[in-house]
């Protein structure tokens, strides 16, 4: 975790402008009234000779420079996505736009509250937009990558009068080697940013880490911290090959070994007293983790990632692990354990398995932890939601496309996700959403195991296994025409079902899973505070919980006790639970809204889909 600055401290605007007519009215650095990181780039700038007064002018976006740097920056916005989504989900609510930018300071990728806000932060705030030091001045993102460190920017402490709109929190976010690769930041377009933005921000980079880190190929992956029995989120991470070479050392590890930055040719034993193979045999027996001690004498614990995170295999070139054993989420309840072990069992024999579950139940994380406990671990995970690509960019997405083959592709074509996916696994999420034109389409891959890009005639053979999820009832489409029967027979070779988290046995379970993953301890967690959360219904489900937790951790002083108050139950949405009429005309209704869209609003061919006459429609459209 990286250290933040000091952050409780209120906007203090009198103070921040006696630093400006001091800097530059006079031409003095004041000392004390801001932030150093901030002056040093206040410095930078007016060496450069620019104006304070000057206009910003955002650089425009061009598409095909987009591409380029979207390209360029693969890796790091495929490990970003889902993390900037949560992040999102969390801040939105007070107006916090979020922003990830490469290196350079070029803006990347864009989520939260931006559509609320100011047409300042709109314009800045789009994918393609120039946004470093030498572009707009001083801003948060500019100076932690400058800097390498978190760094707030708060109204006047911009550099050009234009953008002192802004207040924003960035961190840098490092690759495996500790080389700072882009920035996340946290903006809104009023005062009172409060010091949790850049608690939730550098957790969010620190998860996107974790996702690079654990990208590099190693056998094993460890975090290490000083003594003791525990392993307390020291963020230190090291892998090492199958040979015991250093594969990566990320910045906490290189500080806490007093490493250099750079590609290290170093082995195992040349870091530590222990010889590898038998430190590799204690490690993998004990849920602890083992201990290591540096050529010093100083005493380190270090625990595979898999011991305390569950979104990735931890060591992957050992013996497979039974289900029981393997890294797996924590579903709290145990008929999903063992509905999940005879996932696993029917994914082996090479069957597909369609997970089912409300929204937010842990879908993906459940497909991830399905492919990180199989065979095909080694090989790519690869996932796409069908209801987040339009539908006549799916097949693209899908099955790749050649040059040139529709409107918004690539110059020089794509392989799709299949491809991508090759040896590995395809999940695809939201099935239930899929174009029934493009069903067919799936199906025939299913069937022959063979892709043909669009606008091509070539067909190039995959080896894919394939998770599906959904939160639809898939057989209620199939009666109402709007999935294929044959193609859900295709993927359910195992109905794997996610109960909601009201229903689930052990919500302890899961509650304790999740506050350890954010960077807490259950302790923090007494007994009147577990009930009332018990009793809650989480309409959510384990993604509202999350983000509830994460948002009263951000609050809180850290390993302080958590209270009721810090979760806000009363304003959260708790509706009683339906009935089995009421759940069904919810149901009902959803495939009519289906229907009606997928017929572009033409209640006749909607009613031909249902399988109801058009009278019967247009009563059930005039009573919702």
């Amino acid at each position: 975790m990286q250290v933040l600055p000091h952050s409780s401290a209120a906007y203090q605007p009198e103070a921040i402008w006696n630093a400006r007519r001091a800097f530059f009215g006079t031409g003095e650095s004041p000392t004390g009234l801001i932030d150093d990181a901030v002056m040093r780039s206040w410095q930078r700038c007016s060496q450069s000779g620019r104006q304070e007064n000057e206009p910003i002018e955002f650089q425009p976006v061009d598409r095909s420079r987009i591409q380029q740097l979207l390209d360029a920056n693969g890796e790091l916005l495929a490990a970003a996505r889902p993390e900037l989504s949560d992040l999102a989900a969390a801040v939105a609510s007070a107006g916090y736009a979020v922003l990830l930018t490469d290196r350079h300071g070029n803006a990347l990728a864009v989520d939260g509250a931006i559509a609320q806000r100011s047409h300042p932060l709109r314009a800045a705030f789009r994918a393609g937009v120039d946004l470093s030091e030498g572009a707009i001045g001083t801003n948060a993102m500019a100076v932690a990558l400058r800097e390498a460190q978190p760094v707030r920017v708060l109204g006047a402490e911009h550099f050009y009068t234009d953008a002192q709109i802004f207040h924003c929190s960035a961190v840098p976010v490092l690759d495996a080697h500790g080389n700072v690769i882009g920035a996340l930041d946290v903006s809104r377009d009023m005062p009172g940013m409060v010091g949790s933005a850049m608690w939730v921000a550098a957790r969010c980079a620190q998860r996107i880490e974790r996702r690079l880190f654990c990208d590099v190929d190693a056998q094993v992956r460890v975090e290490i911290d000083v003594g003791g029995e525990h392993v307390h989120g020291s963020g230190a991470w090291l892998s090492f090959s199958a040979g015991g070479r250093l594969a990566a050392a990320n910045r906490s590890a290189r500080r806490l070994l007093g490493l250099p930055l750079g590609d290290l040719q170093l082995g195992f034993e040349q870091l530590f007293e222990e010889r590898f193979g038998p430190w590799m045999t204690d490690l993998r027996r004990s849920a602890s983790g083992a201990p290591l001690r540096l050529h010093d004498g100083v005493q380190l614990r270090a625990v595979a990632f898999g011991d305390r995170h569950r979104t990735s295999v931890a060591v992957n070139a050992l013996p497979l692990a039974p289900a029981a054993a393997a890294a797996r989420p924590a579903f709290g309840d145990p008929r999903i354990d063992r509905d999940f072990d005879r996932a696993l069992k029917t994914a082996r024999a090479g069957l597909p398995v369609l997970i089912t579950g409300e929204t937010g139940s842990g879908k993906e994380v459940t497909a991830r932890a399905l492919h990180a406990a199989s065979e095909r671990a080694k090989g790519p995970f690869v996932a796409l939601n069908c209801a987040a690509v339009p539908g006549e960019l799916l097949a693209g997405e899908l099955f790749g496309h050649v040059d040139g083959a529709f409107t918004g592709s690539r110059k020089e074509g794509a392989a799709g996700k299949f491809e991508a996916a090759h040896g590995g696994t395809l999940f695809l999420d939201e099935l239930g959403d899929m174009p029934l034109g493009l069903q067919a389409a799936l199906l025939r891959v299913l069937d022959t195991r063979e892709v043909i890009r669009f606008g091509c005639h070539r067909s190039r053979p995959v080896d894919v296994r394939i998770v599906c999820a959904t939160h639809r009832d898939l057989p209620l489409q199939v009666r109402s025409g709007l999935f294929r029967e044959d193609l859900f027979y295709r993927v359910s070779g195992y109905n794997l079902h996610l109960l909601p988290l009201r229903e689930r046995a052990n919500f302890d379970t899961v509650l304790d899973a999740l506050v350890s993953t954010l960077g807490g301890h259950p302790h923090q967690l007494g007994p009147e505070l577990r009930a009332s959360l018990r009793a809650h219904a989480w309409p959510g489900n384990v993604r509202q919980l999350s983000h509830a937790l994460l948002r009263a951790l951000a609050l809180a002083d850290p390993g302080a006790a958590l209270h009721r108050g810090d979760f806000e139950l009363e304003t959260m949405p708790s509706p009683a639970a339906p009935s089995s009429e009421g759940l069904l005309k919810r149901v009902t209704d959803s495939a009519i809204e289906e229907a009606l869209r997928r017929a572009n609003g033409n209640v006749t061919a909607a009613a031909r889909m249902l399988g109801m006459g058009r009278a019967t429609l247009y009563r059930r459209l005039k009573h919702r």
